[in-house]
């Protein structure tokens, strides 16, 4: 009977941690051969160049606004999204609130893939080419 009731615990152990598990996976972006990325992180970057590049430098490498490619290394998943949506001040001025951009509020989870391999230094400063 303790071994059925092992076999049970383990069970639900591996059910708990199958279905606690974050959407991080969600986000998570996919580099290889150097610039090679998945879909998503591809359009991540091609929204970035769009709406973001023209403050934050044309690799999320600071211009106007910091660098992203620095703040991510230490910002969030859930303050990044906050800040995209809602705006924040800057030392140096203030970054838009973007709820009311639906394209912008859509891609947010592409934008922050393609920033975070920018951040994780699995992306360099170019172009990236979608596999």
């Amino acid at each position: 009977m303790s071994v059925h009731r092992a076999e049970i615990l383990s069970l639900a152990c591996g059910l708990v941690m199958l279905f606690s598990l974050s959407p991080v996976h969600a986000r998570d972006y996919i580099v290889e051969n150097g610039n090679q990325v998945d879909s998503q992180t591809f359009r991540g970057y091609t929204l970035y160049r769009n709406w973001c590049a023209r403050c934050h430098g044309t690799f999320a490498q600071g211009l106007s606004a910091p660098s992203l490619t620095s703040a991510l290394a230490d910002l969030g998943y859930s303050d990044y999204m906050d800040i995209v949506a809602n705006g924040q001040q800057g030392r140096n001025g203030v970054m838009p609130a973007w709820r009311g951009n639906s394209v912008v509020m859509d891609g947010r989870e592409a934008i922050y893939r393609y920033l975070k391999a920018r951040a994780d230094g699995a992306l360099p400063a170019e172009k990236p080419q979608q596999r």
